[in-house]
């Protein structure tokens, strides 16, 4: 499952080029066309039985999640009829991961069309494609007073100006393609030999008819055939000078369309007489997709597009057809496209369902023995990305998609489970963290998990989240009691097989209300969307908070986390495996640690954990592994993986693998520092600002993050330095942060400016040269980090709300190190917390982190935690690292 699951997540989160689509509206007069038009090429009266079809039938459902309303095609038109154009826009291109779309302007009504550029702002770039028989009507139309003339020099004229036109059009920047829609016209038998003086009467007799045309200022279109060959014989001897590929619109389309003729082998002679244009047939040329990937295999320039089978084919359709273009033709001479139009949602369906299409295809000829799981990704990237990028010369990067928890995974979650069983999976665990950071599971049969839990949910105590570490208990008045239910929800976007447990499979809950008779906030049977979490969720506190930035802020965020942990020599020791220091190769000279290390490892990749690096760290039997960066969500759930990872692994080999914050009094601690970008969602670039007086590159709003990080600090503290023990690490010259202060490069500061240099970089420009994120140091590997992580977040975005600014210059040196005069002048003046107790007070007067993070919530973190404190007071310090230990 952990192979297909990297096929799986390509497909996810790889973004795409839409290399043929139309324009958007400028009005919302045009959403009275008919929504039915996204799923059918009928028109008239035959749009009525189109709510009859698979097809639409499809969409409905996908529509109905996107307005979230119910999937009834009459319910999800009135859905969408309440928003503005604009807004269908913005919610339909914000869910797809659309990086760059091509588009044929040669659609009707032009005067409502939104301009090319107008649609960046939707996608990251968009190009122009030239339809060849509109640049020719309108050169007709402005000879039509030429009509005294003789007809070779109407022909020599208008060749001259066609030529002209047609080769300024494609040395533009904005264009990159020619389109022909000779199907619809004359059909694609093209005569490729047509003599000089057929057209040149041809000519003739069209701009007489057009001038005796009782209809004026209205420009005539073309349907001689001789008229129509020739102009696409010119067309393609531009796009041959110019190296530009030309479309054809190949198979279904309009009912206008005499679909015999539309068959792709007609255009054979033309594509032999020009080996050197690149012909791309579009729609996979439906009915004839096989013709068309013929055609693709046996000739070096033709290339086929997949716009329009989805959505106007049944699901099983659009992979019928996808496995016909793999059976013969070349897989990166396939390329997406949407065919989008008017509608938004044509765009969204589309794009939704090809990445569906592709996963299930895939995945099923890797079952098969066509492809091996490498293969199957790369052949995802080429029909997404890589073909387009190179064939239209666009020299994009693909921008991976950041928000891949809002995008569905390409496959089914019935599916995804048959194949856990396949690969011999019989348990799966079902997982949550809970506020102090025990991850508590429940193991449930796979058929029982398939058949039930997977979709209703597990019930359990709603207190199941609020017990102390040290023992299984409620503590009192913390407002949460034995009485009421929780259902743990599995996020099936997180379910994977375990590489070193192959019969179990791991995923992660969200915990959900649950109705209760009686109870006034949850005893109602249907619940809204804001009662259906719970607020005890450290997950779903995490989600909440990434929801707000992106709405509220238009922000979103990356997160990485650096886990340190000491591996012991055996379960019931406190024995470190080594004695070497940071970054030592003598550490992996010793059997135990090699072995543990490299299963770890291999088993975090293989459950598509994204590692960066590993090393020793400079207490004794101590490491490190970094992971990340992805979405705050996933980043931690790839946090709690590895930390359960390294737990089991050092199990399975007779060690024990603690993340105590100080597991050795004599020694430096264990933190897990917690990496964080923030980025403008609609924003290309970074870009600095004249009030960056500290020269740092920052952008306003990353600034104003810091500057909330630091004056929420103390308050952060209570979340992500969660135990006594923490606070012993700490100290002064530890690389923990011991004063309150931000620095760049600075491993003595809490919240630390780390630079790392992009590709293709632009010289002298700090702001575009270089990656930046915030590491906070003061986090480590016993508090939940969900709740650290949204306690961070919290506090930035509360800084950029109230725009506040880093009065204080970055400190360079260790804050430990200066003077109390020199601190004083770097405006360092208050330390870090030496206490849980201390951060605990500054929480409860913290209004702004707890309204972020839920009342509920903060109020029994801090029963649970004052409960802990009481219960240590009563213990010796040995005796407190001990349980510790135990629990971490």
């Amino acid at each position: 499952m952990d192979s297909y699951e990297k096929l799986f997540k390509t497909v996810a989160s790889f973004p795409l080029i839409d290399n043929h689509a139309h324009n958007l509206s400028t009005s919302d007069a045009l959403l009275a066309y008919p929504l039915e038009g996204c799923f059918s090429e009928a028109r008239g009266d035959a749009l009525k039985d189109v709510t009859q079809t698979s097809a639409l039938k499809c969409g409905v459902q996908q529509l109905a999640k996107l307005y979230k309303c119910a999937p009834i095609w009459e319910t999800v038109k009135h859905a969408r009829n309440t928003l503005s154009y604009d807004e269908l826009c913005k919610i339909c291109f914000e869910k797809i991961g659309i990086q760059c779309v091509l588009l044929d302007d040669g659609f009707g009504i032009s005067e409502h069309l939104r301009d090319i550029k107008s649609h960046v702002g939707l996608v990251d770039e968009a190009r122009r494609i030239v339809r060849i028989e509109s640049v020719a009507e309108k050169i007709l139309n402005d000879l039509v007073e030429s009509v005294t003339h003789t007809d070779e020099e109407v022909k020599i004229n208008f060749s001259t100006l066609l030529r002209n036109e047609l080769r300024s059009l494609a040395n533009s920047e904005l264009v990159v393609a020619f389109k022909s829609i000779v199907a619809y016209r004359s059909g694609l038998n093209v005569d490729c030999d047509i003599h000089n003086e057929k057209v040149a009467t041809a000519l003739t007799e069209h701009i007489k008819a057009s001038a005796a045309s009782p209809v004026k200022n209205i420009i005539s279109k073309l349907f001689d055939k001789i008229l129509i060959d020739y102009i696409l014989t010119v067309a393609i001897e531009i796009a041959i000078e110019t190296d530009i590929p030309i479309q054809f619109h190949t198979g279904f389309g309009d009912n206008d369309l005499d679909l015999l003729y539309a068959n792709p082998l007609y255009l054979r002679s033309l594509i032999e007489k020009y080996p050197n244009a690149k012909f791309v047939l579009l729609h996979a040329a439906y009915p004839y997709s096989r013709q068309a990937a013929y055609l693709a295999s046996v000739y070096v320039n033709v290339y086929v597009d997949i716009g329009l089978v989805a959505p106007l084919i049944s699901v099983s359709g659009q992979q019928a057809i996808l496995r016909e273009l793999l059976e013969i033709c070349p897989s990166n001479k396939i390329l997406f496209s949407s065919d989008g139009h008017i509608h938004p949602e044509s765009f969204y369906v589309a794009t939704i369902q090809t990445r569906e299409t592709l996963s299930k295809v895939l995945s099923n000829l890797v079952e098969n023995g066509d492809f091996t799981i490498d293969e199957a990704v790369n052949i995802a990237k080429q029909i997404m990305f890589e073909s387009s990028n190179k064939l239209y010369k666009l020299n994009l990067e693909p921008k991976i998609l950041s928000e891949t928890d809002y995008f569905a995974r390409g496959i089914s979650d019935e599916k995804k489970m048959l194949m856990l069983k396949e690969n011999g999976v019989k348990i799966v665990r079902l997982g949550h963290l809970d506020l102090t950071n025990q991850f508590r599971i429940r193991l449930i049969p796979i058929d029982r998990f398939q058949n039930y839990i997977a979709k209703s949910g597990l019930t359990a105590s709603r207190s199941i989240n609020a017990f102390p570490f040290f023992g299984d208990h409620i503590p009192e008045g913390i407002g949460i009691t034995p009485s009421g239910e929780c259902l743990m929800k599995p996020d099936l976007n997180t379910l994977a097989q375990l590489p070193y447990y192959p019969e179990h499979a791991l995923v992660h809950a969200f915990l959900e209300n649950k109705w209760t008779p009686g109870d006034p906030k949850y005893g109602k049977l249907d619940l809204t969307e804001d009662d259906k979490y719970s607020l005890l969720c450290p997950r779903n506190c995490l989600r909440k908070i990434i929801d707000i930035a992106r709405q509220d802020f238009g922000l979103g965020f990356l997160a990485g986390v650096e886990s340190e942990f000491a591996l012991l020599t055996s379960k019931d020791s406190t024995t470190p495996v080594d004695e070497s220091v940071y970054c030592a190769a003598e550490s992996f000279r010793h059997n135990n640690s090699v072995d543990v290390i490299d299963k770890i490892i291999d088993s975090l990749l293989k459950l598509n954990v994204p590692v960066e690096q590993c090393h020793s760290e400079c207490t004794t039997g101590q490491f490190e592994i970094v992971t990340g960066p992805s979405t705050p969500l996933i980043a931690i759930d790839n946090c709690v993986t590895t930390r359960n990872t390294i737990y089991d692994i050092a199990a399975k080999e007779g060690l024990r693998a603690t993340f105590v914050a100080k597991p050795f009094k004599d020694q430096a601690g264990s933190g897990a520092h917690l990496h964080i970008s923030v980025h403008e969602i609609n924003q290309i670039e970074r870009k600095g600002d004249d009030r960056d007086v500290h020269e740092t590159g920052l952008t306003s709003y990353e600034r104003s993050f810091i500057a909330g990080v630091l004056h929420h600090i103390k308050s952060i503290c209570a979340f992500s330095l969660a135990t006594s023990n923490s606070y012993s690490r700490n100290v002064d010259h530890c690389w923990a942060g011991s004063w309150i202060c931000w620095g760049v490069e600075n491993r003595e500061a809490p919240v630390r400016i780390c630079y790392r240099p992009k590709k293709n970089a632009v010289a002298g420009k700090l702001s575009t040269s270089f990656e930046v994120n915030f590491e906070h140091k003061c986090v480590d590997a016993i508090s939940n980090p969900y709740l650290a992580t949204s306690a961070i977040l919290a506090a930035g975005l509360d800084g950029i709300k109230k725009k506040m600014e880093l009065k204080t210059p970055p400190c360079l040196d260790d804050p430990a190190g200066l003077t109390d005069e020199e601190r004083i002048k770097l405006g360092i003046t208050e330390r870090m917390p030496s206490s849980l107790r201390q951060t605990l007070d500054a929480l409860k007067q913290d209004t702004e982190i707890i309204k972020a993070m839920g009342e509920e919530l903060v109020k029994c973190y801090i029963g649970v935690k004052e409960t802990e404190l009481s219960h240590c007071e009563n213990l010796t310090d040995d005796e407190q690292l001990a349980l510790l230990i135990k629990r971490f």
